[in-house]
């Protein structure tokens, strides 16, 4: 059974109890599990933790009371208490002079030379007695304490950071901001993005020559050398140069696989309603038609197909040279997507 300290905090106060203590407690744990696994931590680290003021009500209740000794073993009578604190002040006495004898000597002699240089001079021995005593107490106060005492202090501080550390992780948004970014990735729409931004951009490479601007200035005492700056040549959108490949590409990759999937989508399931004919869509557009489309047009234009003496072969050959793998690049990105229409249509 827990502790009645612990099964009496709620669930916010258990979180932050975990957090002192260097343990992590998930919000969607319940207050019994919650209440079961600090119970454990705290008992396995109660070396670590026992020293911490937080959970004093905690190891307070856990500590065994102190047992007063029975009085009715034996009795006591007048002549024994007296022996008996007769002995009691002799040991004291004995104790005190010894303490003081201890103090008083810086440290024990180590040889018979040095017990009878302490003996034949007391003058000078008692003359040192207080600055020895003095150094003796500076020593003993810059002494650490025990290792097991630092050991314990250290492991706290590193939990206490450990769970700052984990709280700023929490604060600065960044597991918000991942799981974001995988569940927009995490889509068909996404994937198709992907490739069709890649081509674009090895196009546009290949199309947009760009120009020496200027140099950066250099740095010779941290040894940063002077580096050139080009800008892209923005004219070029207004010659045919770059029109011609880009909307050929745009045809071929985006605009007729679109137009095709739209009216072969095999998504579209008609269902009755009430007596009428419904049309349930589940896509606007057929990814796996798109991507078969998009196949086909490309053999047709880029591979020599029925469509080789409608297109210019320069353009045709600009737009090839500027992908990676040239047709064999185009053709794997239509394979990757239509992979990928499959997948999502075996998971639903």
């Amino acid at each position: 059974m827990p502790p009645s300290w612990l099964a009496k905090q709620k669930k916010a106060e258990l979180i932050e109890l975990g957090s002192e203590a260097g343990l992590r407690l998930d919000d969607g744990m319940r207050r019994d599990e919650m209440v079961e696994q600090l119970d454990k931590h705290l008992q396995t680290n109660s070396t670590r933790l026992g020293g911490n003021q937080t959970f004093d009500s905690y190891y307070g209740t856990r500590r065994t009371p102190f047992k007063p000794r029975d009085e009715s073993i034996a009795p006591v009578t007048s002549d024994d208490a007296g022996a008996r604190s007769v002995v009691r002040a002799r040991g004291m006495r004995a104790s005190q002079v010894k303490s003081e004898y201890d103090d008083d000597l810086p440290s024990a002699p180590t040889s018979r030379s040095n017990a009878l240089a302490m003996t034949t001079s007391p003058t000078i021995a008692a003359s040192r007695t207080p600055a020895t005593a003095n150094i003796i107490q500076r020593r003993r106060s810059s002494l650490p304490p025990s290792p097991s005492l630092v050991a314990n202090e250290i492991e706290h501080v590193e939990a206490r950071a450990y769970a700052g550390l984990n709280d700023l992780y929490s604060l600065s948004g960044i597991p918000e901001t991942i799981d974001w970014i995988r569940e927009a990735c995490s889509s068909l729409a996404a994937v198709h993005l992907v490739i069709l931004l890649q081509e674009s951009l090895s196009l546009q490479r290949q199309l947009v020559p760009w120009l020496y601007a200027f140099d950066t200035p250099a740095f010779h005492p941290l040894g940063i050398a002077s580096q050139a700056i080009s800008i892209p040549d923005v004219f070029v959108l207004l010659t045919p140069a770059f029109w011609k490949p880009t909307l050929l590409w745009s045809s071929t990759s985006i605009f007729v696989p679109l137009l095709v999937s739209f009216f072969f989508n095999l998504t579209v399931h008609t269902v009755r309603r009430h007596g009428a004919r419904v049309q349930v869509v589940h896509n606007e557009y057929d990814p796996m038609t798109f991507n078969i489309a998009k196949l086909l047009v490309s053999l047709a234009v880029y591979g020599g197909g029925a469509l080789q003496g409608y297109v210019s072969q320069d353009t045709a050959a600009t737009v090839l040279e500027s992908q990676y793998g040239g047709l064999s690049g185009l053709l794997m990105g239509a394979y990757v997507g239509g992979i990928t229409s499959i997948w999502q249509a075996v998971q639903r």
